[in-house]
């Protein structure tokens, strides 16, 4: 892993009960960071110091801005913004209901867009980042993820928007991850009735050969959250193992 020090900087980390929010938060605390966890679930696993864990709803702007001020109540300031909370869904139009539409564009584009917006008064008050955990997917069109690739396109455009809104304060950048061996991998993976079949299948859809790490993503997210990025704003960062096949 990168050795870059997030000392003295407070970060707040949606997503964080599990998969790659977990690990940015464990990699932050190892950086010398104070993380405050953001997610749905009730409990955190994560017990450290200068960690603090609030549960609440990415889609609710007051659960967002509750979590922030609570950050804010703790630390005095906000320097990094991470945002790991999202949902995937697989399916095409005609498979894909209205209310299933919504609700991963809910949780994907407007969720990103309420802890951004909660965040910003205090992330503008000094130099600060964001980085938002968008997908592989985000820039190329699939017939049966109807829902899923334009919310993170969403995500995408989101990120550049804020980088030039509130530049030179705030540098704002988005990472596209390809299939990671998080959690939410394993137990598709798991219920499938051949898993080592789909593991290859999900393997051959990269270059490389392989599916991502959490790892893989820390060392992405922690760089753009450092000052080793301090001239990096605006970017779509694909760290995918290369082009979908």
């Amino acid at each position: 892993m990168l050795k870059l020090q997030m000392e003295g900087r407070t970060a707040l980390i949606s997503g964080a009960a599990s998969g790659m929010g977990e690990a940015v938060a464990r990699c932050f605390l190892d950086q010398g960071a104070k993380v405050i966890g953001f997610s749905l679930e009730k409990e955190s696993r994560i017990v450290h110091e200068n960690y603090t864990y609030i549960a609440g709803d990415i889609t609710k702007y007051a659960d967002c801005v509750a979590a922030v001020a609570q950050a804010i109540k703790l630390y005095g300031k906000l320097d990094a913004l991470v945002n790991c909370a999202g949902v995937v869904h697989e399916g095409g139009l005609e498979a894909t209901d209205t209310e299933t539409f919504e609700r991963v564009m809910k949780i994907n584009a407007c969720g990103t867009f309420h802890i951004c917006k909660a965040s910003i008064p205090y992330l503008k008050k000094q130099k600060s980042t964001i980085v938002n955990i968008s997908s592989d997917m985000s820039v190329k069109p699939l017939a049966d993820r109807i829902a899923y690739n334009p919310s993170k396109a969403a995500v995408n455009m989101l990120s550049e928007c804020i980088a030039l809104e509130y530049a030179p304060m705030i540098r704002c950048n988005a990472v596209l991850p390809g299939i990671i061996d998080t959690p939410m991998i394993q137990s598709r993976l798991q219920s499938s009735t051949d898993a080592h079949k789909l593991l290859e299948e999900y393997q051959a859809l990269y270059p490389m050969k392989r599916i991502g790490t959490t790892e893989d993503i820390v060392n992405s997210v922690l760089y753009l959250s450092s000052d080793q990025s301090a001239w990096v704003t605006g970017i779509m960062l694909p760290v995918c193992g290369g082009p979908l096949q």
